[in-house]
C-alpha cells in the first residue's frame, strides 16, 4: 500500500503497528492446518473460511513455509440470515450492511444542510470500508481527496479477495462553518474518531493499526456548495490553510 496516498489516515505513517492479537488467535491455527496439509498434497481443496499466514509469527522456520493464500469466507464462520447484520472478522467482511441513501440530497446553504449531508456521506463511507462498494460513497467527494484515493484502495482490495474489520469512522465538528470569500470554499474543523483498522488482504498480508497517536485526528474539511448540494474538495490541518 502506497502511505502516501492517506495522510490524515495514516495507515502506515504515524502511531503504532500492533500485533495481529484476537486476529490471529481466530485464524492462525487454521492457517497452520492449510500450511501443512497444502505441502502434503498439492491437490487439498481450498478452505471457505479466511485463512491467515503463519509467516506471521517469530518462528526461525517460517520464512520456509509458503503463505497460504487468504480466503474469503463468512464472518462468524456462517453466511448470517436475510437482514442480520453483522460486522466484520478474520473469516470474513461485513454481512447484510444498511446501504446508505442512493443519492446525495439537496441541504441548505447552512451548518446544519452541512452536518446532515456529513452524516449521509460517514453512512456511505462506512458501507464502502465494509463491503468494497464505493460508489455511493464517491459522490461526496471529488477525485484530487485523499478520500477518494482511500476508496480506490478499498475497491481494489475487495476485488482482489481481501476485506476489512473494524475500520469504520465517525467525524464530529469542532468548530463553526467558515466561508472564505476569497477561495469561493467553506471549511470546518472536525475530529475523526476511530480506534482500529485491520486489512487484510488475499495475499496473507495483513495491515492493523491502532489510534494511540491521536494528534493527526483534528483537521479541516474543505467544501463547495453547488445548486443545493454539498461536496468535500480537500482537508488540511490549520498549518497549511
Amino acid at each position: 500500500m502506497d502511505s502516501t496516498i492517506f495522510n490524515r489516515r495514516t495507515l502506515l505513517g504515524s502511531g503504532a503497528l500492533v500485533g495481529l492479537g484476537a486476529l490471529l488467535a481466530a485464524c492462525g491455527q487454521q492457517a497452520n492446518n492449510e500450511a501443512a496439509a497444502a505441502s502434503a498434497s498439492s491437490t487439498a481443496a481450498p478452505s471457505e473460511s479466511a485463512s491467515v499466514s503463519a509467516a506471521a509469527t517469530e518462528s526461525p522456520s517460517a520464512s520456509t513455509t509458503p503463505k497460504p493464500k487468504v480466503t474469503r469466507g463468512y464472518s462468524g464462520q456462517s453466511k448470517a440470515p436475510d437482514g442480520e447484520y453483522r460486522k466484520a472478522d478474520g473469516y470474513g467482511p461485513a454481512q447484510n450492511v444498511p446501504k446508505p441513501r442512493n443519492e446525495p440530497a439537496q441541504y441548505p446553504e447552512t451548518e446544519e444542510g452541512l452536518n446532515r449531508m456529513m452524516e449521509d456521506w460517514v453512512n456511505a463511507h462506512n458501507y464502502a470500508i465494509q463491503t468494497g462498494d464505493c460508489s455511493y460513497a464517491f459522490k461526496y467527494v471529488t477525485e484530487d481527496t485523499e478520500e477518494y484515493g482511500f476508496y480506490k484502495y478499498i475497491e481494489i482490495l475487495y476485488k482482489n479477495g481481501g476485506w476489512a474489520v473494524d475500520s469504520l469512522d465517525s467525524y464530529q465538528s469542532e468548530s463553526a462553518l467558515f466561508y472564505d470569500e476569497s477561495k469561493k470554499i467553506y471549511r470546518m474543523k472536525v475530529r475523526r474518531i476511530w480506534s482500529t483498522e485491520i486489512y487484510i488482504e488475499s495475499n496473507g498480508d495483513i495491515t492493523r493499526k491502532a489510534n494511540t497517536d491521536t494528534s493527526d485526528d483534528t483537521f479541516y474539511f474543505l467544501y463547495t456548495y453547488s445548486n443545493g448540494y454539498w461536496k468535500i474538495i480537500d482537508s488540511k490541518y490549520e498549518n497549511e490553510l
